[in-house]
């Protein structure tokens, strides 16, 4: 308010010619004319929007988005009955009745029942009760369970598989991994404490 209070009384001093004629008015002038436009900068700062944060700890914190990669986010309370065809990512948090179809990737944390086929498969504390295909990499965490064969680029295993696992490269069975099925790829790695019941076949190509 004392801010407005000195731009407002150096207009009246200027409307009224008190700052007009001799070399003393004028530097008055001058200094009028300063206090104004300081008042006008102060005012204009306190009406502009404040500026954003860019220190290290803001800039962590934002989450950046790929505006090419579009994603579909089936919640926690969804149920849907039927078959997902998508050229997006998915995230499944929810319980799909029905086969998942994607070109991108899909993150499962809930259930699926059904076939999946996507780039590439996380499944995280979730579901799958069908056959996985995968042009790119299945990850099966810890807590996760799969149901069905798993055909992918590579294979990486820290949760319980019961079906056959085929990769073009290569298989990690981390240590908590339960696979009841047979195994087939180029390259196998095996955690002390993972656990096998199957055939295994590693060869590589000629």
């Amino acid at each position: 308010m004392k801010k407005q209070g000195n731009f407002s009384r150096a207009i009246e001093e200027l409307m009224n010619g008190k700052l007009a004629g001799s070399d003393t008015d004028n530097g008055q002038v001058g200094a009028a004319t300063a206090e104004i436009g300081q008042a006008e900068a102060l005012e204009a700062d306190e009406l502009a929007p404040p500026r954003p944060d860019f220190t290290a700890s803001s800039m962590n914190a934002v989450h950046r988005i790929d505006p090419r990669a579009a994603e579909a986010v089936i919640t926690e309370d969804m149920i849907i009955k039927g078959t997902i065809n998508s050229s997006a990512n998915i995230s499944i948090a929810g319980t799909i009745l029905g086969d998942v179809s994607s070109e991108g990737d899909v993150l499962v944390r809930g259930k699926i029942e059904g076939n999946v086929t996507a780039h590439s498969l996380s499944i995280q504390a979730g579901t799958i009760c069908g056959d996985i295909i995968s042009s790119g990499t299945v990850v099966i965490a810890e807590n996760s369970s799969v149901d069905g064969n798993v055909k992918a680029e590579r294979i990486e295993i820290n949760g319980k598989v019961v079906g056959n696992l085929e990769s073009a490269t290569k298989i990690i069975l981390n240590q908590r991994s339960v696979i009841e099925g047979n195994i087939a790829a180029m390259e196998l790695s095996m955690s002390e404490g993972a656990e096998l019941k199957g055939n295994v076949n590693v060869r590589k190509n000629a």
